[in-house]
């Protein structure tokens, strides 16, 4: 919006807040109530949807309908038009919150390797976890949690001394009837805390916004988000396929039980989450030797160990440090200890956790000290019980993952009008890696889908002989899931994919090929698993 317009109706425009893909927020004053508020303007570009005038009414009533103390109440929201624009504008006014956000506080806390108490721990995720199962309870599904929507109001730090946390943007990415699928990059925004099954197109539900709360969880005790890349796509893909690291190896003073609930909270599998906020909670609390705070109420969790994740160490190299993200020239690292100040090392002789080593080894005076997480044990778990359900391995090729071949080939080369087998030398010395490419997010103007199209690059690989040639294929599960899941789409091509109907090139031992997908922009990961 023009920042030459200053006023909205009744509302005076004072000052732009921030701006993002979506839409941009202002402070300003109620010039009849006389008093501040916040104005969420909506991009004019969104609303070209014949659909968003009806959507729009739709969804903001369901917004404004929801009243807790933990998330920003909606007062009013209007379409109207301005003198020096044809185009209606949209927004919704809302409480002016006074204090930063969650974001500012990690990056001045735990990014600097300073994580909060357990007792801040706990109420801080008490009070967050309350006003999401209450949206959920009122069918409101939040869809974008990131520390950056949530405000801490300053002037209530009763039970939270960074401020009391209120949830804003609920249901905003529902009312501008938008996707992971049909987003650009600039307006999904960061994709540090999107599930696995958002990134694969879908809405999401309650368990998505389960995984939100895992991401910061473990962000707030490493001073890390578990996923971080080059690229948008690299963290997605991420999301979809690699296994955090624990974060026990990058803060070793994190209990056990802990490191279960953060492992529960990120699982690929949304049925393997926790089932509500409230039971993450409770179980934070009972992991930190911390009584579970009676607003809970009768939180059902588990600590079955055989229903948690098992991933207690890195699957590239244990005892070392996770592995920085790849570096690409020109393009903006998506790693939220790149844009703080390495942490410090302790001073004094007190505990200050160290996510990141210090870039000299003088420790530093002065640095406010953090409170440790105590050491202890974590509860015993209750009997083994037999897994329900097998977890499906999610597209082999899905994630940018770095294939070193040992005893197999990654591509099988095939040669026309023969049946020779691949020799030992090529099984041995293939190394390479694939990806998939969301067309949508690499293209700002573009609203194509997700995951559908295939990057290919293969390191060491002869030349074929004479009349024959090298060919790639997507291929079906191996093993296909036994019950319906009412997740996956119809098909719209068939499998096993030809990916070219010439032969790959070969150009000094290097395969490098771009799959550019179907005409119909279809989701390839959905559907299939395997490259042959």
């Amino acid at each position: 919006m023009s920042t030459n317009s200053q006023r909205l109706g009744k509302y005076e425009l004072l000052e732009r807040l921030g701006q993002g893909g979506m839409a941009e927020v202002w402070k300003a004053r109620d010039t009849l109530l006389q008093r501040y508020v916040a104005i969420k303007i909506l991009h004019a570009n969104l609303q070209e949807d014949p659909n968003f005038i009806t959507r729009f009414e739709r969804e903001a009533q369901l917004i404004a309908s929801l009243h807790h103390p933990n998330i920003v109440q909606i007062h009013d929201f209007q379409i109207t038009r301005i003198p020096e624009s044809t185009t209606p504008i949209a927004y919704m006014v809302m409480d002016y919150i006074e204090g930063g956000t969650l974001d500012e506080y990690i990056a001045s806390t735990s990014a600097r390797g300073k994580i909060p108490s357990p007792t801040q721990i706990v109420h801080l995720f008490t009070s967050m976890s309350l006003a999401i199962d209450y949206a959920h309870q009122q069918g409101m599904i939040h869809r974008d949690i990131k520390p950056a929507n949530i405000l801490l109001d300053k002037n209530n730090t009763t039970r939270n001394p960074m401020g009391e946390p209120i949830l804003t943007d609920f249901g905003v990415a529902k009312l501008l009837g938008v996707t992971s699928s049909t987003l650009s990059a600039s307006q999904l925004g960061t994709p540090l805390y999107v599930s696995p099954e958002q990134v694969r197109g879908y809405p999401g539900n309650e368990r998505s916004d389960i995984y939100a709360l895992g991401v910061i969880l473990y962000e707030m005790v490493t001073g890390v988000p578990p996923f971080r890349g080059d690229t948008a796509v690299n963290v997605f893909t991420q999301h979809l396929n690699v296994t955090p690291t624990s974060p026990a190896l990058i803060n070793p003073s994190l209990p056990t039980a802990l490191t279960l609930v953060i492992l529960k909270a990120l699982a690929k599998d949304p049925n393997e989450r926790f089932a509500s906020a409230a039971s993450m909670t409770a179980a934070i609390a009972e992991a930190l030797n911390m009584p579970v705070p009676e607003s809970l109420g009768q939180a059902a969790y588990s600590q079955d160990e055989a229903n948690m994740p098992t991933y207690l160490h890195s699957p590239w190299q244990l005892g070392t440090a996770p592995l920085p993200p790849s570096s690409t020239s020109g393009v903006d690292v998506i790693n939220r200890a790149a844009l703080h100040a390495t942490p410090s090392a302790p001073s004094g002789g007190a505990q200050v956790y160290q996510v990141a080593p210090p870039r000299d080894g003088t420790a530093k005076t002065g640095d406010p000290q953090a409170t440790p997480l105590p050491a202890m044990h974590s509860p015993s778990p209750p009997p083994s019980q037999q897994r329900r359900r097998w977890r499906t391995l999610y597209g082999v090729v899905a994630a940018l993952i770095i294939i070193a071949v040992l005893g197999s080939a990654v591509l099988v080369y095939f040669l026309k009008y023969t049946t020779a087998q691949v020799s030992p030398a090529l099984a041995s010395a293939v190394v390479g890696h694939c990806f998939f490419v969301s067309s949508g997010q690499l293209n700002p103007d573009s609203a194509q889908g997700i995951a559908d199209q295939l990057e290919i690059d293969l390191q060491n690989i002869p030349d074929p002989q004479s009349g024959k040639g090298y060919y790639a294929w997507l291929l079906p599960d191996r093993h296909p899931k036994a019950e319906n899941d009412p997740l996956q789409p119809t098909p719209q091509f068939a499998l096993p994919l030809l990916l070219t109907s010439s032969p790959l090139p070969v150009n000094h031992g290097r395969i490098s090929f771009f799959y550019k997908g179907t005409a119909q922009h279809d989701n390839l990961f959905s559907l299939a698993s395997r490259l042959l």
